[in-house]
């Protein structure tokens, strides 16, 4: 084991730190001197209005998009400079579900998890089966509907040893059964030891959860 393996093994698990971030699209600025800190067993609910950079924050803390100033760092560790560590250590579901429509939610799932941790097929059935995808689980996924391909990215997240969820409008197309699932997922990750960054529109019950909101563009943090 190297030096820096070592350190890796070793780190005190801080959570994430942002600090003085700032993003622009194309000539207008979002958001400038943004910080915040997000640690073990706690939700972080970004607000703002439509346009106020919700989105594009999540995308740059989920590696996606860069930032125009600002730095981001996870357990104490620069994460543009531990890329793949980082990226072993997050879980992100956009509006944009990432979802291979000509593969079966069986398939999708699989190609999913070898990117981080491989799971067997007992392990998704019984995610799929938890999602509410009992029966659907080898039908192409462009026959399913909106809240079903929902699930199956919800699956993926579930299966996934990420430490941080980064969700963007996680419970749109969802009915009542399933957005109450999903929040006892979330509650279940928080309460051992996980994160979660996440915007909704929607009227959800996190107060069983350590919640803490930042609202955009003031970038001020609230209990």
């Amino acid at each position: 084991m190297t030096q820096e393996d070592d350190l890796k093994e070793h780190r005190p698990l801080k959570g994430l730190l942002v600090n003085n971030l700032s993003c622009e699209r194309g000539y207008r600025e979002l958001f400038n001197a943004l910080s915040f800190q997000l640690s073990p067993g706690e939700i972080l609910h970004i607000k703002g209005e439509n346009g106020a950079g919700k989105t594009s924050l999540l995308r740059i803390l989920a590696g996606l998009a860069l930032p125009i100033t600002g730095e981001i760092s996870f357990d104490g560790f620069d994460c543009r400079k531990y890329r793949s560590e980082y990226n072993e250590q997050t879980a992100f579901m956009g509006h944009k579900l990432g979802i291979k429509l000509e593969l079966t939610p069986i398939e999708n799932i699989l190609s999913y998890c070898e990117l981080s941790t491989p799971r067997t097929n007992e392990q998704i059935l019984d995610a799929l089966e938890k999602v509410g995808l009992y029966g659907f689980e080898e039908m192409y996924c462009n026959q399913l509907s909106a809240g079903q391909k929902r699930r199956v990215a919800i699956a993926q997240v579930m299966l996934s040893d990420a430490r941080l969820w980064i969700l963007d409008e996680p419970f749109t197309s969802l009915d009542v059964t399933g957005i109450d699932f999903f929040l006892k997922v979330i509650q279940k990750h928080v309460a051992g030891g996980g994160m979660v960054l996440l915007t909704t529109h929607q009227e959800v019950n996190l107060e069983n959860c350590t919640t803490n909101y930042l609202q955009l563009p003031s970038g001020k943090v609230t209990n």
